[in-house]
């Protein structure tokens, strides 16, 4: 959707203000608002106040926060500029780096820490007969019928209390398996599932692989509906299905494996950073994290691939990644660059753990056009499901490669 230009003098005006800075000890609510619970005036009114309050946001690594506006940061995304919003977080990554300047040479990225080459490809060949369409195909119907699953909105929360369900269904009665919710003030709370690995020691040595996705949804202003079926349904049931088709061969890896849905990607990684500040500042041990966010969209007259991220990532974790797209995928991947805080996998990198991305095509190939807006629906042409599957088998790699193979007792 492209600004109109009443917008885009708004957005001028509240980019204007963003320049001059915030005392950050007063108070971030910059209006007032009225109206009747329930009425369509209250919600506008309580949006358009929520617009006003003052964010402060990063858009590059050597660059100082500055602080914004809510509709500031939707102004950022429009112009194509990525961004980390650290208000809620300000000390995200300062553990780590104090750690990396008292040992210069853990800067360095450990290229032996990955396989060289895959260890289950019989298991894993097996698991992925399993993979079908119904389940991501359901899910994004169900997903998608919620007017927007913007992070503060009402049905936000409902979307997450859904996936909840759903998450929790696909796991019954696997006593390995916990499913949690973090907790977030604004509403929309991340979901993290845990699957506790058979051998302890191995977790210890290693740490937790970690898969994630994004729920949240968003366009230009949160009243607007935004079904989100690529940005980031298709990344969520994606990882959803890799979860079914391992436990249907009653998987259980050695060491511990999450699966985390986070919330309020698209406010800044909110709450990734949330979630990364909390296993930074409790010394949770990362052995690597795999972002899926978009994995649905072929663009018309290109060759099927898969993006690989990279720039901001963990390199050889990043070249672990093609080996299993080599390995266990029908097509190939092409190297791409996003940007700084491209997606929730940023949030990791920060703390200094190992992240890479893979994404549903080069980025200038990527769904570009239709996300953020009420077009990103999965009932278009160029919405494959059968690409979707190619990241189900990635999303599986990852986690029985990394983690390792073991049947539940």
């Amino acid at each position: 959707m492209k600004l109109t230009i009443p917008v885009a003098a708004l957005a001028v005006a509240l980019t204007s203000v963003s320049a001059v800075p915030i005392d950050s000890s007063s108070t971030h609510d910059l209006t007032t608002t009225g109206g009747f619970a329930g009425s369509l005036f209250n919600a506008l009114t309580s949006s358009f106040k929520d617009m006003f309050s003052a964010r402060l946001v990063q858009t590059a690594p050597d660059q100082e926060p500055y602080w914004t506006t809510e509709f500031g940061k939707q102004v950022l995304w429009y112009r194509g500029i990525h961004f980390m919003d650290l208000t809620d977080t300000p000390d995200l990554g300062v553990l780590n780096a104090a750690r990396t300047a008292a040992s210069p040479q853990s800067l360095l990225q450990d290229s032996s820490k990955f396989p060289a080459k895959v260890s289950h490809k019989k298991e894993l060949k097996s698991v992925f007969k399993e993979i079908s369409e119904d389940g991501p195909r359901k899910h994004l119907e169900k997903f998608t019928s919620f007017h927007t699953r913007y992070y503060k909105s009402e049905t936000g929360r409902q979307s997450q209390a859904w996936l909840f369900k759903t998450v929790s269904e696909v796991v019954k009665n696997k006593d390995y398996i916990k499913v949690e919710e973090f907790t977030h003030p604004w509403g929309q709370n991340s979901i993290l599932l845990k699957i506790k690995g058979s051998n302890s020691t191995l977790t210890e040595h290693r740490g937790v692989t970690i898969l994630g996705a994004h729920q949240d949804s968003t366009n230009l202003f949160p009243f607007f509906a935004a079904p989100g079926a690529d940005d980031d349904g298709s990344g969520t049931v994606t990882i959803i299905e890799a979860l079914r088709i391992l436990l249907s061969a009653n998987w259980q890896p050695q060491s511990d494996v999450e699966l985390h849905w986070y919330s309020a990607e698209e406010g800044g990684l909110l709450g990734s950073q949330a979630v990364a500040q909390s296993y930074e500042r409790k010394g949770t041990k990362v052995n690597a994290m795999l972002q899926q966010d978009m994995t649905a969209f072929v663009k018309a007259g290109t060759e099927e691939t898969v993006g690989l991220v990279s720039d901001f990532v963990s390199t050889p974790l990043t070249k672990f990644i093609g080996l299993l797209v080599d390995e266990y995928l029908d097509i190939g991947y092409t190297e791409t660059k996003l940007g700084y805080a491209g997606s929730d996998h940023a949030s990791w990198t920060k703390i200094g753990a190992d992240s890479a991305f893979a994404i549903e095509a080069t980025f200038e190939n990527s769904n570009l056009k239709r996300i953020h807006t009420t077009g990103d629906t999965f009932d278009h042409p160029e919405f494959s499901f059968k690409h979707l599957m190619q990241f189900v088998r990635l999303s599986a790699g990852f986690v029985v490669e990394l983690a390792g193979w073991g049947e539940a007792k």
